[in-house]
C-alpha cells in the first residue's frame, strides 16, 4: 500500500478550515520540530508562495472558500479563491520572479500557483477546474489518484492536537472487490506490526502486487485471507539504500480462519519502531547511504515516533471498492 500511494499518479489536499491541521503540526511539531506550523508553513511559501496556516494578507485571498494544495510528478500547486485580484497579482508576480521553476496565473477569480520542473504543466492541468478533488467538501479533505491495480483514494480527514483521522474510499482499478469476508484473528504475541484482511480478487491483485515489491512470490490464485507480521528489526543489515527492506524482519501466512472483526484490520507500534532505531550510532551510519539515512530519520523524527501512535487501519467492503479509517494518536505527554 505504501508503495502505491508513493507512486500516485497525482492528487490534492483541500482545506476549508486549516484549524485542526494546525493543532496537529503543533503537537508534532513539539517532538519534530520540522513538523511545526513555522517549518510546514516556510516550505509551503517556498512551494507555492501561500502559508496555508497562517495566510499573508498580501495575496488578496477570499475569507471563505476551499483551498486546494495539487500535487503531481515533478510540481506541486495552489488553487485559492481571491477577493482583492490586484493584491494577488502584485503578490503573485513577486514570487513568480524569485525563481524559474515557478508558474502563476489568475482565472476568473481563482488564483493559480505552481512551482517544481513540470509547473506549466501543473498549472495547465489545475486551470481546467474538472477534476475529482473540486467536488471536496469538509475541513481538510485528500484525494489521490493511483497506480493500478488501485484506481483513487478519498479521505476526510479529522486532525487535531490529539493527531490525525482518515476516513474514506479506496477504489480498485478493476471491477471486482477490494475486500471480500472477515480478516483473520489478531497476530498472536504482540508484534510491532501486524495487518490481516480478508480479500477479493481485486485485493489479490494489490497483494501481489507488494509481495513483488518486495522480492515475495505472490499468493495463490484462490487466496481469501492473508495475516503479514513484523517480528523484528535487524538494523546490522543495513547499508546502502537496497538494504533498508533487509533490516525489517516480517513474514506472511495465508487462510487462516476467519476472525470476528473487520475485513481489513492493522497496526503498526511507532515506539517500536523508535526503540529499535534507537540502537542505532553514528558508528553505523558510515556503513552506507541507507544507513546514514536511517540515522539522520531517527535522529529527525525519533521523538516523535515515541509519543505517537500506535498508526492503526481498519475497513470494509463498499461493492467493489473499500471504506478505509486510518488513525494516529499523538500523546501530549
Amino acid at each position: 500500500m505504501i508503495a502505491l500511494i508513493a507512486a500516485a499518479a497525482w492528487g490534492a489536499l483541500v482545506v476549508e478550515d486549516a484549524r485542526g491541521l494546525r493543532a496537529l503540526f503543533e503537537s508534532a511539531g513539539r517532538y519534530s520540530p520540522s513538523f511545526s506550523p513555522a517549518a510546514i508553513g516556510e516550505t509551503l511559501r517556498e512551494r507555492v508562495g501561500v502559508n496555508l496556516l497562517a495566510e499573508q494578507r498580501e495575496w488578496g485571498l477570499a475569507r471563505k472558500g476551499a483551498r486546494t494544495l495539487v500535487f503531481g510528478a515533478g510540481a506541486v500547486g495552489l488553487i485559492a479563491p481571491v477577493s482583492d485580484a490586484r493584491r494577488a497579482r502584485r503578490a503573485m508576480t513577486a514570487w513568480r520572479l524569485e525563481a524559474t521553476n515557478r508558474a502563476a496565473a489568475i482565472a476568473g477569480r481563482r488564483l493559480l500557483l505552481a512551482s517544481g520542473r513540470k509547473a506549466k504543466a501543473l498549472l495547465a492541468e489545475m486551470s481546467r477546474g474538472k477534476a475529482a478533488y473540486a467536488l471536496l467538501r469538509g475541513p481538510a479533505s485528500l484525494w489521490m489518484q493511483l497506480m493500478p491495480p488501485l484506481q483513487s483514494a478519498t479521505f476526510a480527514l479529522e486532525a487535531s492536537a490529539a493527531g490525525l483521522i482518515a476516513r474514506g474510499l479506496v477504489v480498485p482499478a478493476s471491477q471486482a472487490a477490494l475486500l471480500a469476508g472477515a480478516a483473520p484473528a489478531s497476530c498472536e504475541g504482540a508484534p510491532p506490526g501486524c495487518l490481516r484482511a480478508g480479500i477479493g480478487p481485486a485485493g489479490r491483485e494489490v497483494l501481489a502486487f507488494a509481495l513483488r515489491q518486495a522480492g515475495r512470490p505472490p499468493p495463490a490464485e484462490n487466496t481469501s485471507r492473508f495475516t503479514a507480521r513484523i517480528d523484528s528489526f535487524d538494523l546490522e543489515q543495513l547499508s546502502d539504500q537496497p538494504s533498508l527492506p533487509l533490516a525489517v524482519l516480517w513474514s506472511i501466512s495465508y487462510d487462516a480462519p476467519a476472525g470476528q472483526g473487520p475485513a481489513l484490520a492493522g497496526q503498526l507500534d511507532l515506539a517500536s519502531v523508535a526503540a529499535a532505531l534507537a540502537e542505532l550510532t553514528p558508528l553505523d551510519a558510515i556503513r552506507g547511504s541507507g544507513a546514514a539515512g536511517v540515522y539522520a530519520a531517527y535522529l529527525l523524527y525519533g521523538s516523535l515516533l515515541r509519543h505517537a501512535g500506535p498508526l492503526t487501519i481498519s475497513g470494509k467492503p463498499a461493492g467493489d471498492a473499500a471504506e478505509v479509517e486510518l488513525r494516529l494518536p499523538i500523546s501530549s505527554r
